[in-house]
């Protein structure tokens, strides 16, 4: 008997078709949802369902937004219903989409696939986001909704997934920044990354992302192997070997030829300093930042002068023109002194270790078109020992 009296209001309130009556009857039934002290049965609780189902394409946007607030704070409420308002308008969508538990990854891929970007924003930012879902989010292509996503680090990524970012971050700029802040963004994806971000971005590659010292050892060991089986007999190698079984490839062999034009020496006794392959080699003096060349530099014993020295000159021998900024030096210069050495060693084992990736890396230019290498540096001059 105690139950009368709330249905009779009910059913009172269902039969005046009048605006308010409607809120009413709207607020009367959500109260008795979701209220876990309330003793109805199930085929009570499946009708209040039934009819909630129905008012709320009788109500207006600010009813079923209130809803949708207090549904999405609820873990006991129905989840057809959840769903139902999670395929509603955004400003009703939107609290049942960033905090309802009770909604599924089905029910979040159905409002991926269904919806529009601004709910597909809400799923983005949702906590606690499976791989499954992302992967939905990624393969809809939307570079806003996927910056979204690489921006909530609670959202799982699958190693698959990380890679295939990492490689549209080279055309989709605003994907690196977010990329590079997550924790579980590997620390070679990060290197490979390197070779399309901008300075600033590169420096912090640089420095915070390193390898434990096993991993470490591991990559020095198969650099080293890779190396000796893949040991190259230009002129040019030769004449770093040579210079280098005398105990007379420094710094001053690489400026030498470099001033004198003889590119190819110079780069094949860098690429010998470094222990890298001429390939990366190349890549690094090619490369239009000079963080790496900084990098690659310390790592192989340069002073501050001969860094300097290398940097100009190879900007030289690349652009046939001197750096444009003046205070570009200066700016290379503090990041050569801020760089560690182990800093430098990590980041060339893991380049090293790319090389085939990096080989195959078009760097473009102004005026240079995809699918173009950049021209090589070379020298038909002799070199000088």
């Amino acid at each position: 008997m105690q139950q009368a009296e709330p249905f009779e209001v009910l059913l009172a309130l269902a039969r005046d078709p009048a605006v308010e009556s409607r809120r009413l009857l709207f607020e009367e039934i959500t109260d008795m949802v979701l209220s876990p002290d309330r003793k109805l049965t199930d085929r009570e609780r499946a009708l209040m369902k039934e009819i909630l189902g129905k008012l709320l394409h009788e109500v207006d946007v600010e009813v079923r937004q209130q809803m949708a607030e207090r549904m999405a704070q609820s873990e006991i409420a129905p989840r057809d219903l959840i769903c139902m308002l999670a395929m509603d308008e955004i400003q009703v969508a939107r609290p049942v989409l960033q905090w309802s538990r009770v909604l599924q990854d089905p029910d979040l891929i159905d409002v991926i696939r269904l919806r529009g970007q601004e709910h597909r924003l809400m799923v983005a930012m949702r906590e606690g986001l499976s791989e499954a879902v992302s992967q939905a989010l990624i393969d809809f292509g939307d570079d806003q909704v996927v910056e979204a996503l690489i921006a909530n680090h609670d959202a799982a990524l699958s190693q698959d997934a990380l890679n295939y970012l990492v490689e549209e971050s080279k055309t989709v700029d605003r994907f690196q920044e977010p990329l590079l802040r997550r924790p579980d963004l590997s620390a070679a994806l990060a290197h490979r990354m390197f070779w399309w971000v901008a300075g600033g971005l590169r420096e912090g590659i640089l420095t915070n992302y390193a390898v434990d010292e096993i991993q470490f050892d591991k990559m020095i060991a198969e650099i080293a192997r890779t190396a000796v089986v893949n040991a190259g007999d230009s002129p040019a190698e030769r004449l770093a070997q040579r210079m280098a079984d005398r105990g007379e490839l420094t710094e001053r062999f690489i400026i030498q030829n470099l001033r004198l034009g003889h590119v190819a020496a110079a780069m094949a006794g860098l690429a010998k300093l470094s222990h890298l392959d001429l390939a990366t080699t190349r890549r690094i003096m090619l490369d239009s930042g000079g963080q790496a060349l900084a990098a690659c530099c310390k790592a192989a014993g340069f002073s501050r002068g001969g860094f300097a020295t290398v940097f100009l000159l190879s900007r030289e021998a690349h652009d046939r023109s001197r750096v444009d900024r003046p205070n570009t030096i200066e700016i290379m210069l503090k990041l050569f002194d801020r760089l560690t050495l182990p800093q430098c060693r990590q980041a060339l084992s893991y380049w090293a270790s790319d090389a085939d990736y990096l080989d195959n890396v078009v760097e473009l230019r102004p005026g240079m078109r995809p699918g173009v290498r950049p021209p090589s540096l070379g020298s038909s001059a002799s070199p000088v020992a």
